[in-house]
C-alpha cells in the first residue's frame, strides 16, 4: 500500500498543488493499494508543489500535472523513484544534479 500526500498549504497551493492533487487522484482512481490524500505544510515552502510517498519516505518537489503520468507509472506502479524529481536537500545521495 502506498500513500501519496499532496501539500495543500499556502505556498504549494499558489504553485499549483490543487491541479497536481486532481491529476493524481484521476490517474490513480483504478489502481489498487494507492491512496492519494491532501496534507498540510511539509515544511518545504518554496519547493512546491510537494508530494510525499509513504512508506518509501520520498519527497518529490516542483510537481506538476504534466509529470503525473510518469510519476504514476514509474514511482507508483514500478516502485522506481524518479531521482531527478526528488527534493535535493532531502535526497542528496540519489541526486546527481538539479533540474
Amino acid at each position: 500500500m502506498s500513500t501519496v500526500l499532496v501539500c495543500q498549504f499556502r505556498t504549494c497551493k499558489h504553485d499549483g498543488a490543487e491541479a497536481v492533487l486532481a491529476a493524481l487522484q484521476e490517474a490513480t482512481q483504478n489502481l489498487e493499494g494507492i491512496s492519494v490524500e491532501t496534507s498540510g505544510c511539509m515544511g518545504l515552502c518554496g519547493a512546491g508543489p510537494m508530494v510525499y510517498v509513504a512508506p518509501d519516505h520520498l519527497y518529490y518537489w516542483r510537481m506538476s500535472p504534466r509529470k503525473v503520468p510518469q510519476f504514476v507509472e514509474q514511482q507508483l506502479c514500478q516502485n522506481q523513484p524518479i531521482n531527478q524529481w526528488l527534493h535535493p536537500r532531502l535526497h542528496q545521495s540519489v541526486n546527481t544534479h538539479n533540474c
